[in-house]
């Protein structure tokens, strides 16, 4: 009121029209009165505010100052009076000085809670509008839209989502792994600037367990972004929420310096979250304070999956899904309200399956096919030996957990995380639906990569494609299936140049991001021969496909031909299998292209469609047509036949 008397008293022609547009000295004197709505800090909510962010007397009223038009619109009025300008509603340094003058303050104590390193602006409470033409004490005064909504009565933790933050709340279910959260406490205790980061699956809600709050994350290379920090900062402070860094695995050697420099340049210690040790060591390793953080334990997750459902039973989905524990209580909510969709209580095994899939989903689908995993066991065709090997991967992947952990083998042999695998033989001889089968008996996705369009002629650019495959498929529990790997590999001690040996490079980057996946990695090849016994003496299992020998071939045929398929009473599979030399995936092709002919002269499958199928297979493959070997049906492949009614 004081200040709004100085200015009607010192009003050289109080009755102008045109003094403040249309707000009279009598309206503003009515307004400093407090005629209309109440005061700034009915409910002490301000109060509230200023011990969460820790300001002194001088900044707590400036932020009294500054908050008064977002808490009362008479204030927006008052301040135009006194600015001398109906349009200047929010204050201005000038106004803020002249307003706490009379409380024992020159215009130059003020300014000083508007330095940009002070506390107000630092913590992003305050922003300083206009352009750098106005002159610092006339430019308008917004507080942040953040702080406005918690004075305005709303919850600090149901503020505005922040654009370019993460807020962390502590999880649903402990996420475990007790030795790196008692780590990461150790080292918070701990008087050292070094940044400490923590490696793992869920290390953003390891780190906040170890604090005991939620956390807000920023993203690593924000950190010389002054707007982001200080919502960061604002937030830290108004909702009681340590601030993290995240997204060290997106950073480039360029951004390495800066970030370092504005790590030094912070007045707290620096916490960062990375989801492998890689990502963790992209600042450099002598420069962090690394903790790495496995993945949950099969024992952590089969409690989470009972925990979080209320199912008994939960080893099953607990050693099938390899899961973080973020990803598990996601799933565990998927699961509970497909339960609830069908009027139960408790979900069933397959809700929790159901979940544990949707989960795992990622952005592998961008960088490689998903095969369909619906064929079963019946519907594969090799040599008995095979099947067992098959059947024991599918029985490793699946008791793996049971046996490495609670058997305790995981302390007496020396195993990486997932399983490596190759498979060998001609195309078309079943590696493929072989690696299908696992997928579809363990109810887990699989994705085929084709090495070949991996693989590049540009020095480190294989790296970082296998960087990306590998990056995405992590978390996706996907079995990772690798074909054409004669592109990559070849006998790696046999170098003659240096393109050579930068080839073998490459085939021991991609072991070691294989000895790294927690999944199953397949690699598929046509040239066993090709891979050096020094590769294979570093993967788990090993299997030949062999071409399929008669007895197979009968068996191939008669399973490719659907029992809906209309068969004319020609066709004799005995002839087929005996005569022609095929591989499962050529008699597939066979038998799809034989059906077209048939459906396209509208008749039953006859050994005309499908022997002339076969010419044309033969013809791709550039084998001959001897007439000894289609025998009697040599008429029908000969050209122009079908037109003659054969």
């Amino acid at each position: 009121m004081a200040a709004v008397e100085r200015v009607a008293a010192s009003d050289p022609d109080p009755g102008d029209p045109f003094r403040g547009l249309y707000i009279s000295d009598e309206v503003a004197l009515r307004l400093s009165h407090g005629e209309g709505e109440g005061s700034v800090d009915s409910d002490g909510r301000l109060q509230e505010v200023v011990r969460a962010l820790g300001l002194d007397l001088l900044e707590a009223a400036v932020l009294a100052v500054c908050s008064a038009t977002e808490l009362n619109p008479r204030y927006g009025r008052l301040y135009a009076y006194l600015q001398d300008d109906v349009t200047r509603k929010l204050p201005s340094p000038r106004l803020v000085g002249q307003l706490l003058e009379g409380e024992g303050l020159t215009p130059a104590d003020v300014m000083v809670a508007f330095d940009a390193a002070g506390r107000l602006r630092s913590l992003g409470a305050l922003k300083l509008l206009g352009d750098a033409q106005t002159p610092l004490a006339e430019r308008p005064i917004k507080i942040a839209d953040r702080l406005a909504a918690v004075l305005l009565g709303g919850r600090m933790d149901e503020s505005p989502q922040p654009t370019r933050l993460r807020l962390i709340d502590m999880p649903a279910h402990a996420p475990g792994r007790a030795e790196a959260v008692e780590m990461i406490a150790a080292l918070l205790a701990r008087e050292s600037h070094l940044p400490i980061v923590l490696a793992g699956p869920d290390a953003d809600t390891l780190i906040a367990t170890a604090v005991g709050r939620p956390l807000v994350a920023a993203h690593v290379r924000d950190l010389t972004d002054k707007d982001v920090m200080a919502e960061a900062a604002l937030i830290s402070a108004l909702e009681d929420r340590p601030m993290i860094f995240e997204g060290l695995e997106d950073v480039e050697p360029g951004d390495r310096a800066r970030i370092l420099r504005a790590i030094e340049a912070r007045p707290e210690r620096t916490v960062l979250a990375a989801p492998t040790r890689t990502a963790a060591l992209a600042l450099g390793e002598r420069t962090v304070l690394l903790v790495e953080a496995g993945p949950p334990s099969f024992a952590e997750r089969r409690q989470a999956w009972a925990d979080l459902t209320g199912v008994a039973a939960t080893e099953d989905v607990a050693a099938k899904f390899r899961l973080s524990m973020t990803q598990i209580i996601e799933a565990a909510e998927v699961a509970r309200l497909s339960a609830i969709a069908r009027g139960a209580e408790v979900p069933e095994l397959s809700d929790l399956d159901a979940g544990a899939r949707q989960a795992s989903s990622s952005k592998l689908g961008e960088l490689a096919a998903r095969l369909p995993p619906g064929y079963k066991w019946e519907d594969l065709v090799v040599p008995p030996k095979q099947t067992e090997q098959l059947r024991s991967i599918s029985a490793y992947l699946r008791h793996r957990d049971r046996v490495l952990s609670e058997w305790g083998y995981e302390k007496t042999v020396s195993r990486t995380q997932g399983l490596k695998v190759l498979f060998a033989g001609e195309s078309g001889t079943g590696k493929t639906m072989g690696s299908q089968v696992i997928a579809a008996e363990l109810g887990l996705e699989i994705f085929r990569v084709d090495l070949a369009t991996t693989v590049s002629k540009y020095i480190g650019e294989t790296e970082k494609n296998l960087d990306r495959i590998f990056g995405a498929a992590e978390g996706s529990n996907a079995i990772l299936f690798f074909d054409e790997a004669d592109a990559l590999f070849g006998k790696r001690s046999e170098t003659s140049d240096s393109h050579d040996r930068y080839a073998n490079i490459e085939v021991a980057y991609l072991l070691q991001k294989m000895e790294g996946y927690p999944g199953a990695v397949i690699l598929a090849t046509n040239f066993r021969r090709n891979i050096d016994d020094a590769f294979i003496r570093r993967l788990d299992f090993v299997i030949d496909f062999p071409f399929p020998e008669k007895e197979d071939r009968r068996r191939i045929w008669r399973k490719v031909l659907p029992p809906e398929a209309p068969l004319a009473d020609d066709v004799d599979l005995d002839f087929l299998a005996e005569k022609f030399k095929l591989s499962g995936g050529a008699i597939r092709n066979c038998s799809l292209a034989g059906a077209f002919e048939a459906a396209d002269d509208d008749s039953p499958i006859g050994m005309r469609h499908l022997v002339r199928a076969v010419a044309n297979e033969y013809g791709k493959q550039g084998r001959l047509t001897l007439e000894a070997d289609f025998g009697s049906f040599h008429e029908v492949i000969k050209v122009g036949a079908r037109a003659n009614g054969h």
